[in-house]
């Protein structure tokens, strides 16, 4: 069966990159419509089309993942090029407050559940839950460094679904935490 995994850590590591370079200063938020539109639009659609094919494995957890955060991505973008995020920056942080501070708790359920899985996944969420947490008391530059840091690793984890399998051997490791069976 194919692997829809790399596309919907590529479609994840796009956006959250591009999100980090903003809230860290690299990429002023103003006039950023254009690559918003374009870089969330990517990012929310491969998540929502890798989400449905991992859906139909027997792989509820990264599923859901995928479609967790492509609906971030797209509230986000659209909030963004709208102007509403900008406006509630200003007029309304704490409700950014409590949306960061609900990412992070999903990204803590993910979290727990990575504890099973490997350790790229642990080192992703682990970080990610920190960044979320980060932005829910505006420390947006901390957390702008931790999202690239997070994408950077999401990018890894896509190399992993794509080289491993071309090799045909684990050429790109990433720990695996599942039990050892007897």
């Amino acid at each position: 069966m194919k692997d829809p995994i790399a596309i919907g850590l590529f479609g994840f590591a796009v956006p959250l990159f591009i999100i980090g370079a903003v809230f860290y200063g690299i990429v002023p938020l103003a006039g950023l419509g254009t690559l918003l539109a374009l870089s969330f639009a990517f990012g929310a659609a491969e998540m929502f089309v890798a989400g449905g094919f991992t859906y139909q494995l027997p792989n509820s957890y990264i599923a859901t993942v995928f479609f967790t955060y492509g609906s971030f991505f797209l509230a986000f973008a659209i909030a963004a090029i709208s102007g509403g995020l900008a406006a509630t920056m200003k007029s309304a942080p704490e409700l950014l407050a409590i949306w960061f501070a609900l990412m992070a708790l999903i990204t803590l359920i993910f979290f727990l559940a990575s504890l099973r899985a490997n350790v790229g996944l642990v080192l992703l969420f682990g970080i990610l839950c920190v960044a979320f947490i980060l932005m829910a008391i505006s420390s947006d530059a901390i957390a702008g460094l931790l999202f690239m840091i997070v994408a950077v690793i999401g990018f890894y984890l896509a190399a992993v679904h794509v080289i491993n399998p071309v090799m045909g051997k684990a050429i790109l490791p990433v720990g695996s935490l599942a039990p050892k069976k007897a």
